[in-house]
């Protein structure tokens, strides 16, 4: 449906990817939105659905922000421009999107965050602001200026008392109004400002998952405290008696920092499971149908989807073969056939087994996958 044009991915990656911003025109030529502006409204509407609405003008105060889900009021009491509603994870609810989000598997799939999609009518914006994190985006209908700062911001001074991150001062460096079709990425922390150039202007926006380092810290002292790694103890340095009992000293300091730096030095086996949870790990909303099968007969019978919120991944080394879903781990030899299973599994959306004849280790992973309704059955309209 979908395939990106005017691109090198090899230079893409070699001289732009996480370094410096880059316009690409009609990067998917003929492009076309999946859903009208009302229909992104109705999405807005629905429980479950991430979605927000950032008012410039014409609200109680400037940049107001709101949360949905949204009713039907909320949208016809909106100003006639200076607005945006964004919703995010549109993939989840519009499944042939993942055709789209496709297109940027040459970055590692379990870097990808979301789709969002947005829309505004003339004038309207989120603010000069940066990013955290890399994002493409794709202009789908009508026209948006994007402007930026080409020098990455690390601090900038923010507008007080908003609920919205927006800069204080934005001295943009360079300019572009983007048409259906252009794309333009964006590493991390360049200030960009989007404004919508005429009503009926849709955006899509394929964002980057970056953890922090408190992020990699949590799931590296679960991972050590399931192994027992977090209960070692202090030992004192070398004591003299010509100290104050009241003083913490600096060896003392260095001591714990040493125990704490073993540790880590100590658990090198642990970071396949501390980084495959960490990136795999999602709350399965329960808002879907799922099945329970005790045999593989029991799978074979139905076709099988990934769940909307589930990211499988895998980590291989000589022995293993580590697969992650939902913050869990299976464990599987390593093997050609295994390995072709574990790729299928991550890269694919849609499973049918009927003609298939997995291995066990492989049979036993499906039925624990769908156990745990990381894999649910495609149902038909009637049901």
């Amino acid at each position: 449906m979908w395939q990106l044009h005017n691109f090198d991915i090899d230079d893409f990656l070699a001289n732009y990817w996480q370094k410096k911003p880059l316009l690409v025109r009609q990067a998917l030529p003929g492009f076309e939105t999946v859903l009208s502006p009302e229909e992104l409204a109705g999405l807005a509407c629905e429980q479950g659905v991430h979605s927000r609405l950032i008012i410039e003008k014409d609200a109680a105060q400037p940049w107001q922000l709101r949360y949905g889900p949204f009713q039907e009021t909320d949208f016809t009491s909106l100003p006639d421009t200076h607005y945006s509603l964004l919703v995010s994870e549109c993939e989840k609810w519009m499944p042939e999107l993942q055709d789209l989000v496709t297109q940027f598997s040459f970055i590692p799939r379990w870097r990808i965050d979301d789709l969002m999609i947005s829309y505004a009518p003339e004038h309207g914006s989120v603010g000069p602001h940066i990013d955290e994190y890399d994002v493409f985006l794709i202009q789908a209908n009508g026209q948006r200026r994007w402007a930026i700062i080409d020098e990455a911001q690390q601090d900038p001074a923010l507008i007080a008392d908003l609920d919205l991150a927006i800069m204080r001062e934005f001295n943009e460096d360079r300019a572009w109004i983007l048409e259906p079709g252009d794309m333009l990425y964006l590493p991390p922390r360049i200030a960009h400002h989007g404004v919508a150039v005429g009503d009926g202007c849709m955006t899509y926006s394929v964002g980057f998952r970056a953890q922090t380092a408190g992020d990699v810290m949590d799931s590296f002292l679960f991972e050590a405290s399931e192994r027992q790694y977090t209960d070692k103890r202090y030992y004192d340095p070398p004591l003299t008696r010509d100290r104050d009992p009241a003083e913490i000293t600096q060896d003392e300091i260095a001591q714990f920092r040493s125990m704490v730096l073993q540790m880590v030095e100590d658990s090198a086996e642990l970071w396949p499971d501390i980084v495959g949870k960490l990136v795999s790990d999602a709350t399965l909303s329960d808002d879907v149908q799922a099945l329970q099968c005790e045999t593989f007969d029991e799978v074979r019978s139905h076709i099988w989807q990934k769940h909307p919120d589930a990211r499988f991944v895998f980590h291989q080394s000589k022995a293993l073969i580590r697969f992650y879903y939902s913050g869990q781990v299976h464990q599987l030899g390593n093997s050609p056939e295994h390995l072709e299973w574990c790729s299928l599994l991550g890269n694919e959306s849609i499973f049918e087994f009927v003609e298939f004849d997995p291995p066990a280790a492989i049979q036993s992973l499906l039925l624990e996958l769908i156990n745990h309704s990381a894999l649910i059955p495609v149902l038909d309209d009637d049901d």
